[in-house]
C-alpha cells in the first residue's frame, strides 16, 4: 500500500553546522510522526552530531551528486532519484537551511498538488492595475516564447511563481514520470549553469511551458507553504501570518532572528 509522505533529508558533509543542528532539531520537534530519509554520498557516513533528529532511512547515490550544484541538479532531474521513493505518494525535501514552524503536513498532501515550494515573490507589490495587467502579459509571453536576457530566461519568467526546491513537497509518481518523458528537456537544462536552469527552475516553470504535467498552485497559495526571498514582504503579502515553512533563512537574519527567538532559538 502506498504511504503517503516521508520527509527527504540532503547530507553532504561529516559535520553538521550550528545552524544545520537548528533546522534538524526543528525538523524533529515539529515533524516527529514522519518517517524521515536520509540521502547522501556513497562515501559518507551520517555526522554523529546530526542525531537530534530519527533518521529511519539512508539512501546512499553516486558522490558525484553531491559535489556543488551541478550534482545536486542532475540528481533532482532524474529518475534514479524518485525511483526510490515511489512506495510514497509524496516526499517533503528538507535541506539543512530549511524550518518548520507547524504541523501542516498531511494537510498539504490533501490539496492535490504535485509540486509547492516557496514563491520566487516580485519585491515591490504592484497595486496600479494597469501596471499588473502589463506584468501578467510579459509572464505569459515571456514563458510562452521563454524569452531570454543576456542568454538565459528573463525575470519576468521567475516573478510569482512557485517555487523553490530546497523546502518543497513533490508527487513522486508524476516527477518520476516527467523525468523519463521529458528526458530530452532536462539533458538540455543540464547543459546550462546559470541559476535560471536549476532543478526548481525546472519544476516550477519549464515542466509545464508547453503542457501542463503537474498541478502547481498560485503564489497567493505558495506563501503559506513557505518564504524564502524577501521574507518581510512575503509575511506582509500573507496577512502576517508565518507558512508552514522557509527556506534560506541564514540568509534573512535580520528578519528571522525575532522569529526564532520567541521559539527558543538564538541565531
Amino acid at each position: 500500500m502506498l504511504q503517503k509522505v516521508a520527509i527527504v533529508i540532503p547530507f553532504y558533509r561529516d559535520a553538521i553546522s550550528p545552524y544545520e543542528k537548528i533546522a534538524l532539531q526543528q525538523c524533529e520537534n515539529v515533524l516527529a510522526a514522519y518517517p524521515k530519509i536520509a540521502i547522501k554520498p556513497n562515501s559518507l557516513k551520517i555526522p554523529v552530531d546530526a542525531n537530534m533528529v530519527s533518521i529511519e532511512e539512508e539512501v546512499s547515490f553516486d558522490d558525484s551528486f553531491f559535489k556543488g550544484i551541478e550534482g545536486y541538479n542532475k540528481l533532482m532531474l532524474s529518475p534514479i532519484f524518485y525511483e526510490q521513493f515511489l512506495a510514497y505518494e509524496y516526499i517533503l525535501i528538507y535541506q539543512m537551511d530549511a524550518f518548520v514552524f507547524k504541523d501542516e503536513l498531511a494537510d498539504w498532501c490533501s490539496q492535490n498538488w504535485d509540486y509547492i515550494g516557496a514563491p520566487w515573490i516580485r519585491k515591490q507589490i504592484v497595486s496600479n492595475p494597469f501596471k499588473a495587467a502589463v506584468l501578467k502579459a510579459q509572464q505569459y509571453l515571456s514563458t510562452e516564447f521563454n524569452l531570454k536576457k543576456r542568454g538565459v530566461p528573463n525575470k519576468y519568467q521567475f516573478e510569482n511563481r512557485v517555487g523553490n526546491g530546497g523546502f518543497s513537497l513533490r508527487r513522486v509518481r508524476p516527477f518520476y514520470e516527467v523525468c523519463v518523458s521529458m528526458d530530452k528537456q532536462i539533458k538540455e537544462y543540464l547543459a546550462y549553469t546559470a541559476h535560471q536552469y536549476n532543478e526548481d527552475a525546472f519544476w516550477s516553470i519549464e515542466v509545464n511551458r508547453k503542457k501542463k504535467m503537474l498541478n502547481i498552485p498560485d503564489w497567493q497559495t505558495g506563501l503559506k507553504f513557505a518564504f524564502e526571498y524577501a521574507p518581510q514582504t512575503a509575511y506582509g503579502l500573507n496577512g502576517y501570518q508565518l507558512p508552514f515553512g522557509c527556506h534560506d533563512w541564514d540568509n534573512y537574519l535580520e528578519f528571522w532572528g525575532p522569529i526564532f527567538g520567541k521559539l527558543g532559538y538564538e541565531i
